[in-house]
C-alpha cells in the first residue's frame, strides 16, 4: 500500500509539472503581433451635425460606417465592419478647437475592438479597450483619409500595429 500511495503522490505531482509547463508554454503562444502597412477602411458616411453652444462655440459631430482592409488575412479585423463617431468642439473664434475619434466593432469570434484619435482627418490612433481577445490589446499608427469623387463614400489609408496579449 505504500509503494502504491507513493506512485499516486508522484504520478499527481508528474501530471501537475507537465500541466504547468503546458500551460506555461502555451501562454507566449496566445500573444500576437501583427504590423500593417496598407490598411485601408472603406464604408458610408453618416450625416454630420452641428449645434451653436450658449458660448459661442460650435459641437460637430459625425462619423461613418467601415469595413477594413489590410495585406494580411491574419491580422483579426480585416473583413470586419466598424462603427466610427467623430466629436469637435470648435471654440467660437473658429480657430480653436479639438475633437475625438472613436472606432469599433465585433470581429468573427464576437469579440469587442476599438480604435480611438484625438484628431479629425488624419493623425495618429491607439488601440482602445475592447472585450476577450482585445481586452489588453495595445498598439496604433496613422490614417488619412483618402479624396473620393463620391461624396458619400469615406475612404481612409492607414499603417500600423496590434498586440494581442
Amino acid at each position: 500500500m505504500v509503494v502504491s500511495a507513493n506512485w499516486k503522490i508522484k504520478g499527481a505531482l508528474v501530471f501537475g509539472l507537465v500541466l504547468a509547463l503546458g500551460v506555461a508554454s502555451t501562454s507566449p503562444a496566445l500573444a500576437q503581433s501583427w504590423k500593417i502597412n496598407s490598411g485601408r477602411n472603406v464604408g458610408t458616411l453618416l450625416p454630420a451635425e452641428s449645434h451653436k453652444l450658449a458660448d459661442g462655440s460650435t459641437y460637430l459631430t459625425g462619423g461613418s460606417k467601415q469595413v477594413v482592409l489590410t495585406e494580411d488575412p491574419t491580422y483579426p479585423v480585416t473583413g470586419q465592419t466598424m462603427d466610427c463617431r467623430w466629436i469637435c468642439k470648435i471654440a467660437a473664434n473658429g480657430k480653436d478647437g479639438s475633437c475625438i475619434t472613436l472606432c469599433g466593432g465585433v470581429d468573427k469570434d464576437g469579440d469587442l475592438f476599438s480604435f480611438r484619435s484625438l484628431s479629425f482627418g488624419a493623425g495618429s490612433y491607439e488601440v482602445g479597450p475592447g472585450t476577450g481577445k482585445y481586452s489588453k490589446a495595445t498598439g496604433g499608427g496613422n490614417f488619412e483619409p483618402v479624396p473620393t469623387a463620391d461624396p458619400a463614400v469615406s475612404y481612409v489609408q492607414w499603417k500600423g500595429t496590434l498586440q494581442l496579449k
